[in-house]
């Protein structure tokens, strides 16, 4: 498929907005105690954010429209294009009222790397080493807790660089 350059930009913004429902439809999921499928929609998040990124890249002229085609469709390449956002989940205190570095009053957690087997588990039955697996077993509420802390990291310092520092949309305005 070709697109045009605006289709990058169309790409970008709605792969974020989606980013963000799925951020709130976890929350909402964690809040009821249904953490498998919280942690499910949540790395669906993270790959939305990596999949905006890519697109803002081409928009910008960073990165070749190959180069988003081919990671495009692969979930192990979207996840290890965003693992910037794990880094920063690790120095970064989130929640929806403050996300930056240390304060007192608010959870300072350091979640586990987002796994494409985690994110399996967390939505289908599987069998282990002769031991059926399921969602419920395999994802504990820190694991849900950890990688919606990784999510709602990333969006916020995606709107710090581009909405308060004034950098250009895509990685090349925080990835240096």
């Amino acid at each position: 498929m070709k697109c045009k350059r605006m289709d990058f930009y169309k790409i970008y913004a709605q792969a974020h907005n989606n980013a963000i429902e799925l951020l709130e439809e976890a929350e909402i999921l964690y809040g009821k105690g249904k953490y498998a499928r919280a942690y499910f929609l949540a790395f669906t998040g993270l790959e939305e954010i990596s999949k905006s990124q890519l697109a803002a890249d081409v928009y910008t002229g960073f990165i070749k429209e190959d180069k988003f085609w081919k990671k495009y469709c692969n979930h192990k390449d979207k996840i290890n294009q965003i693992m910037w956002a794990h880094k920063d989940a690790n120095s970064y205190s989130y929640n929806r009222i403050w996300v930056g570095p240390d304060i007192e009053d608010v959870e300072d957690i350091a979640p586990a790397k987002p796994l494409w087997e985690k994110r399996q588990n967390s939505l289908y039955v599987g069998i282990v080493n002769d031991h059926i697996i399921t969602p419920k077993d395999e994802i504990t509420k820190d694991n849900a807790h950890e990688i919606i802390h990784i999510l709602g990291t990333a969006l916020h310092r995606i709107w710090e660089v581009t909405e308060y520092w004034g950098h250009r949309i895509g990685t090349k305005g925080f990835m240096k």
